[in-house]
């Protein structure tokens, strides 16, 4: 392909992409860097950091994520090594369960755990009508930092096992079968030699978990869990035309995005 060819192609990929998708997103990052009469400006995004409530919705912001993308490496890392290395009945039927979370996003498990559990779900009409208490109890409880964490890992899950099914299926066997011919035994031979090998994968699935955990608005706003940065920025929308804190807790979100992936 000729030089002014390319020239032209990333010329139209900045339109289709660039105009339409960049350029949104740098006006409410800009934002939050001036003043109302223009200059530029650090406060807004400092304040994030001060003020009590937008650092307390960040950590719970940043915890929700960790804790997440741990429980989906508990759940995906036994579920790869088992479609990798075994052969057994149903095992197409497993990998397509494995994979229906994929279906829905994680908000949609919200709602229905409020269905369930919460104080007009099922469970209470169901202790209700056997007269086993008399006011409804609110299971969730105001949405459950606990509960948040366990959804969003279910939900979430299939997209590190994905990455984990393909660098375990493309190791070579001849690694590990030398470690076994040295006398490693299975544990050993998994942390030395399988770990390392698949640590691409494991990273490049974990940190999309993280990623969309960290930034996920649905389900604690389905929970009512207002103390995380997704939620304050949902609910500082309205606050946008007044207050620079929404565009300042935007850009500073993005920013922990981007040092994630790097």
């Amino acid at each position: 392909m000729r030089p002014t060819t390319q020239r032209i192609w990333l010329a139209v990929l900045f339109l289709l992409v660039g105009v339409p998708l960049v350029y949104p997103i740098w006006l409410g990052v800009a934002s939050a860097f001036v003043t109302d009469d223009g200059s530029f400006t650090l406060f807004h995004v400092l304040n994030v950091f001060n003020d009590p409530v937008l650092r307390e919705g960040l950590i719970n912001a940043f915890l929700i994520a960790s804790a997440t993308t741990t429980i989906a490496v508990v759940i995906a890392l036994p579920l790869a090594l088992l479609s990798a290395r075994t052969t057994f009945v149903g095992k197409p039927l497993l990998s397509t369960l494995i994979l229906a979370p994929l279906i829905l996003p994680p908000f949609v498990g919200a709602i229905g755990m409020r269905q369930l559990l919460g104080r007009e779900g099922a469970v209470n009409a169901l202790l209700i009508d056997l007269h086993a208490i008399v006011n409804p109890i609110d299971f969730i409880g105001q949405g459950g930092f606990a509960l948040i964490v366990l959804l969003e890992a279910i939900a979430l899950f299939p997209i590190l096992y994905l990455n984990l099914y393909a660098a375990i299926a493309n190791l070579d066997p001849a690694m590990e079968e030398a470690a076994t011919n040295l006398g490693a035994g299975s544990w050993k031979r998994f942390f030395r030699v399988t770990l390392p090998l698949i640590r691409p994968g494991l990273f490049a699935g974990g940190t999309i978990v993280f990623v969309w955990s960290f930034t996920e608005l649905g389900t604690p706003l389905m929970l009512e869990f207002t103390k995380t940065t997704p939620v304050q920025i949902f609910n500082g929308i309205k606050e946008m035309e007044a207050s620079r804190q929404p565009y300042a807790l935007t850009a500073v979100m993005l920013c922990a995005t981007i040092l994630s992936y790097t």
